[in-house]
């Protein structure tokens, strides 16, 4: 499993400096999905594309940790 993940602190950056809360973020190269998991902290809505099956699985757990991160935030 080869993947080429970029620090989530650089995502966020680039992010904030190309969209506002609640636009839509496009990433046609998801991965393990860290563009989506900064896209769902930071309040912006995302598509993410991704061909191989096992990233998706990655990206997808992620992304519910994100999730319940965020609700027990909120607790």
């Amino acid at each position: 499993l080869n993947t080429i993940q970029k620090p989530e602190k650089l995502i966020e950056r680039l992010v904030k400096a190309s969209s506002d809360e609640g636009d839509l973020v496009l990433d046609p190269f998801a991965g393990v999905g860290t563009c989506l998991a900064v896209c769902r902290r930071l309040g912006r809505k995302f598509i993410g594309i991704e061909s191989d099956c096992r990233f998706v699985d990655i990206a997808q757990v992620r992304l519910h940790n994100v999730a319940q991160e965020l609700a027990e935030r909120l607790l």
